[in-house]
């Protein structure tokens, strides 16, 4: 088994997001690099972690969670190289409402009988307060209750409305006068 190396990794961690609002969040880690130095290249200030972890020269990231969806930016899997930052992304969109669990789980690939295999360093879990706004719920409602909606409102005032579109017709045209004179 390989003799893992002691690094340094800061990420952000927002404890608040808006629903379906994508957000950035970024991982940093560096075998040379303080965790202060680390903590400051971040772009997002707004809540970060940081911790003293073991790693290797292949490393692996992976940001998951049931509430989110998550494209990650740049690949997972990276190599690390004493004196650089090696940096993880992913743009993360919140697809439910309430209290949500993001992971952020961390992982050294090992050489093991010839085969290189992920060795989870550490696994983070984060939960994420997710708000939606009322413009939000109402659009939700709709769009999960449209046939509902159409059924109970629509159809039972649409005598009026069409009464009311005749009326306005019927106001806007010239009066018919078939006695005037060419």
């Amino acid at each position: 088994m390989t003799n893992l190396e002691w690094g340094n990794i800061a990420f952000d961690t927002p404890k608040k997001m808006q629903f379906e609002e994508p957000k950035t969040i970024e991982l940093l880690l560096s075998s040379t690099k303080s965790v202060q130095e680390l903590q400051s290249s971040l772009k997002s200030h707004e809540q970060i972690e940081s911790e003293r972890v073991q790693i290797s020269n292949r490393m692996e990231a992976d940001l998951s969670g049931q509430g989110f969806k998550i494209e990650a930016l740049v690949p997972q899997e990276q190599a690390v190289y004493r004196g650089k930052t090696t940096q993880w992304k992913w743009e993360v969109t919140p697809t439910k409402d309430g209290n949500q669990n993001l992971y952020l789980t961390l992982s050294a690939i090992i050489n093991v009988s010839n085969q290189k295999v992920p060795l989870v360093i550490r696994t983070f879990d984060k939960t994420i307060k997710v708000d939606v706004s009322v413009g939000q719920q109402i659009s939700t409602f709709v769009s999960g209750n449209l046939e509902w909606l159409w059924a109970s409102i629509l159809v039972p005032i649409s005598p009026f409305i069409w009464k009311w579109y005749k009326k306005k017709r019927d106001k806007n045209q010239p009066p018919n006068n078939p006695g005037a004179a060419d």
